[in-house]
């Protein structure tokens, strides 16, 4: 894996996740420079590198509009976006993670009004609250099948637009990224923790899409990224209006992960987050909570079409969980595909080589969600 940290796995990883997201690495090196010189540099520095990184790019991009230009104003104002929202990750809740990820959410408005995503907003009613999110439809006349793609703990809907949304409408399917409970404006600003009856928020979006005339709600199916995938699977097993599932990393049980993760001390520079993110008050609490998020006995009802994708040398969620979650599942018609280094990204999400997972994850739905038939031309006289 690409290390931009050398040795340090929690900050390469989010380099990783920047340029996945259409980060530049010449801005990265440029800013993120001088603190790889100096290791001892603390989270304040982390913050203010991504800052000074996104402000740069607000800068070009407000002389870009000035000039007329506004599809590179677009393309800029999305790259501040992404920047903004990894200078909050590994911070702790407080000012400077809300005004990271405000900044992040402005960075995102400003792109749409500069006409250069191809996206609506959507507000799905949930018991949770509203879920707001961005649908990415395909240029097409009639109504197309559906992807609900979840985040994991700490992606925030504008990343996973900026990640995977073009790659399915160019497949002729719809893709709605959205902040469920736990993630993004949920979480950083209603202060809405994550559940782990997920089929909850997603019988909630499937009845906002059944009620939409430009999607095909008899086709969805649920994308789970990260710790998303315990989200999709959830879904898949326990919401029968879900049509195929695909597991981008493939969980089996997070609450044994998490103690052992927490055990080996690996978890310890971000103690504040699992309690964060489950609505508990302590590190132990949190982890007699994340006993609930275990799949060990729902891969059996999952029975959609289902693709696990998987690293072979992730260091988030081991291998050994994916064969047994694709063991387990109940599907008729299962895939699991472990990337190696050789033929893609081999680490967690494929953060180190995402394209190939990606376009994988895109072709494979293509094949299992019917695309409605376009209206037929006229012959010409």
């Amino acid at each position: 894996m690409f290390e931009f940290f050398p040795g340090d796995h929690v900050r390469s990883s989010s380099v990783n996740l920047a340029l996945m997201a259409g980060g530049s690495l010449a801005d990265i090196g440029r800013w993120l420079g001088p603190l790889r010189d100096t290791p001892e540099a603390g989270l304040d520095a982390w913050a203010a590198a991504w800052a000074g990184m996104a402000h740069q790019q607000e800068a070009l991009a407000a002389g870009d509009v000035r000039a007329g230009y506004l599809a590179a104003a677009g393309r800029r104002y999305l790259r501040a976006s992404v920047y903004h929202a990894t200078a909050q990750r590994q911070i702790p809740p407080g000012p400077t993670k809300s005004e990271s990820y405000a900044a992040s959410l402005q960075a995102f408005g400003n792109a749409m009004d500069c006409g250069a995503l191809p996206l609506v907003r959507v507000h799905v009613d949930s018991p949770d609250g509203t879920l707001p999110g961005y649908l990415i439809a395909p240029d097409a006349a009639d109504p197309r099948p559906v992807v609900i793609v979840y985040g994991g703990l700490d992606l925030t809907k504008e990343m996973l637009y900026a990640t995977v949304g073009a790659a399915f409408a160019r497949r002729g399917i719809t893709c709605l990224v959205i902040d469920t409970p736990g993630t993004g404006e949920l979480i950083r600003l209603r202060g809405v923790p994550s559940r782990p009856d997920y089929e909850v928020p997603t019988a909630a979006i499937i009845d906002h899409l059944q009620a939409r005339h430009d999607v095909d709600a008899r086709h969805v199916a649920v994308l789970g990224v990260s710790f998303g995938g315990y989200y999709a699977a959830r879904s898949a097993a326990f919401e029968p209006r879900v049509s195929a599932c695909v597991s981008w990393a493939g969980s089996w049980d997070c609450g044994a992960l998490w103690r052992r993760r927490w055990d080996e001390a690996e978890a310890e520079p971000t103690s504040w987050f699992l309690p964060w993110v489950t609505g508990t008050g302590t590190i132990e609490e949190a982890l007699e909570r994340l006993e609930l998020w275990t799949l060990a006995d729902v891969w059996p009802r999952v029975t959609q079409p289902l693709l696990i994708v998987h690293g072979e040398n992730d260091r988030e969620i081991p291998v050994a969980d994916a064969r047994r979650a694709f063991e387990a599942a109940g599907s008729a018609d299962k895939r699991l595909h472990v990337f190696a280094a050789a033929d893609g990204g081999a680490e967690h999400i494929q953060s180190d080589d995402p394209a190939p997972a990606l376009d994988l994850i895109a072709e494979w739905l293509s094949l299992r969600m019917p695309v409605l038939p376009e209206p037929p031309v006229p012959a010409l006289a």
